[in-house]
């Protein structure tokens, strides 16, 4: 019997889809979504421009150290490169889960004559848009610093593209394989598979923060750099993705083309040959992992963490037991995703492994000017990751229940009970997600309890602000007819959200952090402060800024919920 389609036309034929789609999104974000575009770009812009001047100067602080720079850069350029590659592949290989099979265009693409692998072709390349392109962000300062900091000839801007393109094909596919493999294999353990992941990613930073630690010598002196080396070794290993990449990198830096034309040419036909051996998987195996992944899901009765949902119940008695039910659901919702909790805890665990390292760098030992603003500065990239998580998570809580948005106008409580559950869930995930970390960033720095407690009291009112802003514009402006949270959070209402969320941030901390800044910059011995401000006048300050903290705080936190919940009880269903 001959096909029902050819190779050929099915590939024209998704080839004719995504092109459409793309124009699609494209046509929609200039028409509607204009305050997101340029937001997006000018966020980009700045993030961009802040890691070229990071690694600008990391490379003329490594050019002291002359005869070991090529060492140095070498390594450098291998950690880098190897951890990235293990974040991606985790991550493709979440997102391949996910669109190959979680979604009912999934299933509605299995249900036509395409092959198997040319639906693999068509989410994989959707896959790699959404992981990969922070990866281009992240590895494309660092190359333009590297090649202006060494004078590379022009062709090596060109490429490093290259081999940036070639080697996210290689994670990726990885990933892919991976997912497919779960599916077929462990298609109830999925949860469990992403567990066992996370913590054998936070078992490699352990691992590699000890490496770190038993290094000889004073912090970035010459006998602990060296130490350091000898101990990442493991990254320069020949057979190592990562490996070709910083070689050919530096190869063709120096202008050695055959070097870095070598490695190009090793590292294309891995990627070829990567995305080749997931094709071949996926053509044997994705239709049976989707059979066994949707026959998997059952009525059956969830052995789950029952006595956690108990204990939460004894804990919290004196929340209304309608609301403890609502945030008890928003609990189980968020464990039982693991797209959501993974997320989390990567970004919150990058955080904590900084925080436990920050005196092997000896900055506990700098003047109390340099541990006052590295503390704010922690505090900050706390508060943005926060700002994140909430964007990304729980404004799009209220939306999601979607064409079932009116069961909760048959529950037997206020309409702004169910705001207030949505809220206290948000805040307190948040709340002990961050106040540990703030803990443990100030006390490895050595700062004062006095310190320690405003900060833990500035983390407070940003989690608290940060919730009611979400949850608050999240009811103003829901989307009902989209169940994709990431496509909620990418609209209007998600990127007003962002940036009322990094006001808030900038309001908050900037308050507090500017008295403290003009204190210990005044009276910091090794400043050039010449005006001394006195303990009585900087207290002053920081009531002051305690009080503008508050008041900005309770705004922030009481006037989004408000119009939530106006919105919520004139909302029809």
């Amino acid at each position: 019997m001959s096909a029902l389609t050819t190779d050929a036309q099915a590939a024209r034929a998704f080839r004719a889809l995504r092109w459409r789609l793309t124009a699609n999104t494209l046509r929609g974000l200039v028409a509607g979504s204009r305050l997101r575009l340029l937001m997006i770009a000018a966020c980009s812009a700045i993030f961009w421009a802040g890691l070229f001047v990071l690694f600008f100067e990391g490379f003329h602080f490594l050019g002291q150290f002359v005869k070991l720079y090529n060492y140095f850069v070498e390594y450098l350029f291998g950690m880098f490169f190897l951890s990235l590659l293990i974040m991606l592949i985790a991550s493709t290989g979440i997102i391949m889960y996910t669109g190959l099979f979680s979604p009912r265009e999934a299933g509605y693409l299995l249900t036509t004559p395409a092959p198997a692998d040319r639906i693999f072709a068509y989410k994989f390349l959707e896959a790699m848009a959404f992981s990969s392109w922070g990866f281009i962000l992240l590895g494309s300062p660092m190359m333009v610093a590297y090649g202006i900091t060494v004078g590379a000839p022009w062709p090596f801007y060109a490429l490093f593209l290259g081999f940036l393109l070639a080697f996210v094909l290689i994670p990726g596919s990885l990933g892919g394989i991976g997912a497919i493999l779960v599916a077929n294999y462990l298609p109830r353990q999925r949860r469990t598979v992403v567990g066992l992941l996370v913590a054998g990613a936070s078992a490699g930073l352990v691992a590699l923060g000890v490496q770190v630690a038993k290094a000889p010598g004073e912090a970035l002196s010459r006998d602990w750099l060296d130490g350091l080396l000898k101990r990442l070794e493991f990254s320069q290993h020949p057979l190592l993705p990562s490996r070709w990449l910083s070689a050919g990198l530096i190869g063709a830096a120096k202008g050695e083309w055959r070097d870095g034309a070598f490695y190009l040419a090793i590292t294309v036909a891995n990627a070829a040959m990567a995305y080749l051996l997931a094709a071949v998987v996926a053509r044997e195996l994705y239709r049976r992992g989707y059979g066994r992944v949707q026959g998997g899901r059952s009525a059956r009765r969830r052995k789950g963490l029952y006595s956690v949902d108990a204990a939460f119940h004894r804990v919290f008695f004196f929340i209304a037991r309608p609301i403890r039910l609502l945030i008890l659901k928003d609990l189980r919702t968020f464990r039982r995703d693991p797209s959501q909790w993974s997320q989390f805890l990567i970004f919150f665990g990058l955080l904590a492994f900084y925080f436990v390292n920050i005196r092997r760098f000896g900055y506990d030992i700098e003047s109390p000017y340099w541990r006052n603003l590295l503390s704010f500065l922690n505090l900050a990239v706390t508060a943005l990751i926060l700002s994140t998580f909430t964007s990304r998570f729980i404004f799009p809580m209220l939306s999601l229940e979607g064409r079932n948005f009116w069961v909760l106008g048959l529950f037997p409580l206020q309409r702004a009970d169910i705001l207030w559950g949505k809220f206290l869930f948000a805040s307190g995930i948040s709340l002990v997600a961050t106040e540990g970390l703030i803990v443990l960033s100030d006390w490895m720095l050595n700062l004062s309890w006095t310190m320690i407690a405003l900060h833990v009291g500035l983390v407070a009112i940003l989690c608290l602000g940060l919730s009611g802003i979400s949850v608050g514009l999240g009811a103003k402006m829901p989307n009902l007819k989209e169940d994709d949270p990431s496509k909620i959070a990418a609209g209007f209402g998600g990127t007003l959200n962002l940036l009322a969320s990094l006001v808030f941030i900038g309001v908050i901390v900037g308050s507090l952090a500017f008295p403290c800044h003009v204190y210990f910059g005044a009276n910091d011995q090794n400043g050039s402060g010449i005006v001394v401000v006195s303990v009585e006048r900087f207290r002053g300050w920081l009531i002051a800024a305690m009080s503008l903290s508050l008041v900005v705080g309770v705004l922030g936190t009481v006037l989004p919920l408000r119009l939530g919940m106006r919105a919520f009880r004139r909302m029809e269903f």
